[in-house]
C-alpha cells in the first residue's frame, strides 16, 4: 500500500514538473516572437526598471553557460545570456524583468527567503542524478535491493518537487514588482502588458521542471571538467 502511494505521489510530481517545463517553453518560444513595444533591449529595460525602484547597485553581465539568467543577491549582480541582455522580445523583457525584480527582494526577510528559493532550485537541478548514482550503486554493491532503493528514489523526487513549489511564492512576488512597473511604463500598450503578464508567469514557474533536467545540470555543469557553470 505504501509502495502504491509512493508511486502515486512520484507520477503527480513527474506531472507537475513535466507541465511546467513544457509551459515555460511553449510560453517563451512564443514570447521570443513578438517584438517590444519600445526598442529598449533586455538589459536596457532591466536598468530602467532598477532606475525606477532606486537601486543603483546592481550590476548586469552577459554570461552564456548551462546556468544563466538569475540574479546574485551575495554580488548583487543580474546574469544574462546574451540574446536576453540583447534581445528586443518580450520574452527577452520577461526575463531581464523577472529576475532583475528579485534584486528588489533582498530586505531582511526577503533576502532569506530568495535564499532559501535558491537552495532548493539547485537541490531540484542536482540532486535527483546523484542519488540515483548512489542507488544504483548501493544495488550494485548489494547493500540495498531495487525495490527499496525504488522507494529512496521516489520519496526522494517527490519531496523535491514538492519543497520546490513551496517557495514558488518567491517568484510570484518579484513578478508583482515588475507587473507594476509594466503597467506604467507600457501604459499606451495594454495588449504588450497582457501578454508580458503570462510571460512573468512562465518565468515564476520556469525552476519547477528542474527536477526533470537534473541530468543536463549534473552533467554538464556539476562533474569536475564539466565547464563553468557560473562566472567567478
Amino acid at each position: 500500500m505504501v509502495f502504491i502511494l509512493l508511486i502515486v505521489v512520484a507520477v503527480a510530481a513527474f506531472g507537475i514538473s513535466q507541465w511546467a517545463a513544457g509551459r515555460h517553453m511553449a510560453m517563451m518560444n512564443k514570447g521570443a516572437r513578438v517584438t517590444a513595444p519600445t526598442a529598449h533591449t533586455g538589459e536596457e529595460i532591466a536598468r530602467l526598471f532598477l532606475a525606477t525602484e532606486c537601486v543603483s547597485d546592481v550590476q548586469i553581465v552577459e554570461h552564456d553557460s548551462v546556468v544563466s539568467d538569475y540574479f546574485d543577491p551575495v554580488r548583487r549582480r543580474l546574469f544574462l545570456r546574451k540574446e536576453v541582455a540583447q534581445g528586443t522580445t518580450l520574452a527577452a523583457w520577461a526575463v531581464a524583468l523577472h529576475e532583475a525584480a528579485h534584486a528588489l527582494q533582498t530586505g531582511a526577510e526577503g533576502l532569506g527567503e530568495l535564499k532559501w528559493r535558491q537552495s532548493c532550485i539547485r537541490l531540484c537541478r542536482y540532486l535527483p542524478v546523484f542519488s540515483a548514482l548512489v542507488l544504483v550503486g548501493l544495488m550494485l554493491g548489494r547493500v540495498l535491493v531495487p525495490r527499496n532503493a525504488i522507494l529512496v528514489f521516489v520519496m526522494l523526487f517527490g519531496l523535491l518537487v514538492m519543497l520546490n513549489l513551496g517557495t514558488v511564492p518567491v517568484e510570484f512576488a518579484a513578478n508583482r514588482r515588475a507587473r507594476e512597473f509594466l503597467e506604467r511604463h507600457l501604459n499606451k500598450h495594454p495588449q504588450a502588458v497582457e501578454r508580458l503578464n503570462d510571460l512573468l508567469f512562465a518565468m515564476a514557474i520556469r525552476e519547477v521542471g528542474d527536477a526533470l533536467r537534473s541530468p543536463r545540470y549534473f552533467f554538464l555543469s556539476a562533474l569536475p571538467g564539466a565547464g563553468k557553470s557560473r562566472p567567478g
